[in-house]
């Protein structure tokens, strides 16, 4: 018996030490949950869920950044694998959203498992299909202008230039050499200043900086719910991660960082503007993924200027931070139009009357947007703003930069405030509101995910391997982080109890 568990086990090692195997089987489990006779059965989640996470053991093989993109990524397709069919019956009484949704998340997450960029091309090319269908669906499910406008928008100023960047890419490496060695082995001649403006250019539309950054807006606002999460909090981080491999490749290093720290520094402020002033909480959760990626891209250039790999952990950690509360918002977003049939913060403020824990979920998750601790955005704020603070005296651009990221937080806490207040504004539900209790299916998810955002943050201290690492700086901060989270558990204890209070008087 014991021979025949060792057999077995071995099998499994062997399989699971197969890229192409696993990501053959976890493609096969989402396509087979998506049949259209089980789509709404327990075999269509179990099935789907696994195939998501059945990518997990490849990200032992990628770089830090690339792997935890992947789990990240992993984790909010696997949530958004139960939220998507509840959420689409809400909302469109029918199932078709489901399949375009998880293909489009395995799509991306295939994207940053590529090993070789013909595959990771490839990809990328399905994703973008994806996106623009998705962004689209509104205008095919109900035959809305908008959103083939915002499709079309989406065609012309995110995949064109991104399409155009990476066949450059392409052509630089060699076909032969794109096929054949992995992605870190590419050594593409980027050095010419036109072919470095390009091919940044390209990935600076996907990620949604200026001057390619005016899609996102519309694209994301007017996509369903679990769309938009995946727009905004993974496939922009597909620009981001096309720069970040870019930063391994001979480029023209001073364009390189003039142009990053321009579009970036403009594109930080301009966001947070535009967030701010959004009455539309999609718009509102849109314009500050302009802000936050260009925030990444920032710290990008940072690490081109000065070659401290300190930066590139602030990428990737605030590229997970982003990830997580950017999704589980966006899902929210869909739970407080799905409920109220409203997006208008001006005619909200009473959602916390009818789900004070969905309400609760989403103060965590501003909570994270802002930098405070547990939450995976506090760590991203602190390595932020320790890497550059530890350059101030190398030249004034780091004291520039650290205004216009100092800046960025402050809006950040006023439109994530506003935000709040499609949950909290009011003491009194409007007279006349109608609200959609199948809503309430979609909100544990929203707070599953928020709650696997607050765990993430330990796993990152735990197990991240990057230069913080080398000397356990993060792992020290375990007692903190666990200290931090009593007292927010506390804190969130002490509001659910004050919500209830305030709704029992309500209901009075």
């Amino acid at each position: 018996m014991a021979l025949e568990v060792s057999r077995v086990w071995d099998y499994a090692q062997v399989f699971l030490d197969s890229r192409e195997a696993v990501l053959a089987t976890s493609s096969a489990l989402i396509l087979l949950g998506n049949i259209p006779p089980i789509r709404v059965r327990v075999a269509s989640y179990v099935a789907r869920v696994i195939g998501f996470l059945l990518l997990v053991p490849v990200s032992g093989s990628l770089s830090p950044f690339s792997r935890l993109l992947l789990l990240s990524g992993v984790t909010v397709s696997a949530f958004l694998a139960f939220y998507t069919p509840k959420y689409s019956i809400a909302k469109y009484r029918s199932l078709s959203l489901v399949p375009l949704v998880d293909l489009f998340a395995l799509s991306i997450l295939t994207v940053f498992t590529s090993s070789r960029l013909i595959e990771m091309i490839t990809f990328w090319l399905i994703a973008e299909l994806l996106g623009f269908f998705l962004i689209a669906y509104d205008y095919l499910a109900r035959a809305e202008r908008e959103a083939l406008l915002a499709a079309a928008k989406y065609l012309l100023f995110s995949m064109i230039p991104t399409d155009v960047a990476l066949f450059v890419i392409l052509a630089l490496a060699g076909f032969s050499e794109a096929i054949h060695l992995q992605l870190t082995e590419l050594t593409p001649d980027l050095t010419s200043p036109l072919v470095t403006v390009l091919v940044l250019l390209g990935f600076f539309a996907k990620a949604a900086v200026a001057p390619l950054h005016f899609w996102l807006p519309d694209a994301h606002s007017i996509a369903p719910a679990p769309a938009s999460a995946l727009l905004s909090g993974l496939m922009v981080k597909m620009g981001i991660y096309g720069i970040y491999m870019v930063n391994s490749y001979p480029i023209c290093r001073d364009i390189a960082v003039a142009l990053m720290l321009l579009s970036g520094c403009l594109t930080a402020i301009y966001g947070g503007l535009q967030a701010a002033v959004q009455y539309d909480i999609k718009r509102l959760l849109a314009y500050s993924t302009t802000s936050h990626t260009a925030t990444i891209i920032i710290l990008l250039a940072l690490h081109i200027l000065s070659g401290d790999a300190a930066f590139i952990d602030a990428a990737t950690i605030y590229s997970v931070a982003h990830v997580f509360f950017k999704s589980s918002l966006f899902m929210d977003s869909g739970f407080i139009e799905t409920l109220t049939h409203n997006r208008d913060l001006s005619k909200l403020g009473y959602v916390y009357l009818t789900a004070p824990v969905a309400s609760l979920a989403a103060i965590i998750s501003v909570i994270s947007m802002f930098g405070m601790p547990p939450a995976v955005g506090f760590l991203a704020k602190v390595v932020t703003f320790t890497s550059i603070s530890h350059h101030l005296k190398d030249s004034w651009l780091y004291v520039l930069v650290l205004i216009v990221i100092s800046t960025e937080v402050a809006l950040s806490v006023v439109y994530s405030i506003k935000y709040l207040k499609a949950h909290i504004g009011s003491i009194d539900k409007p007279q006349n509101s109608s609200l959609d209790s199948k809503a309430m299916e979609l909100a544990p998810y929203v707070v599953g995910l928020v709650a696997a955002s607050v765990g993430f943050t330990f796993a990152i201290v735990t197990v991240y391997e990057g230069s913080y690492s080398e000397p356990g700086l993060l792992l020290e901060m375990l007692p903190v982080l666990a200290v931090a989270l009593l007292m927010l558990t506390f804190l969130v204890t002490y509001l659910f109890e004050l919500l209830r209070r305030v709704e029992k008087v309500g209901e009075s």
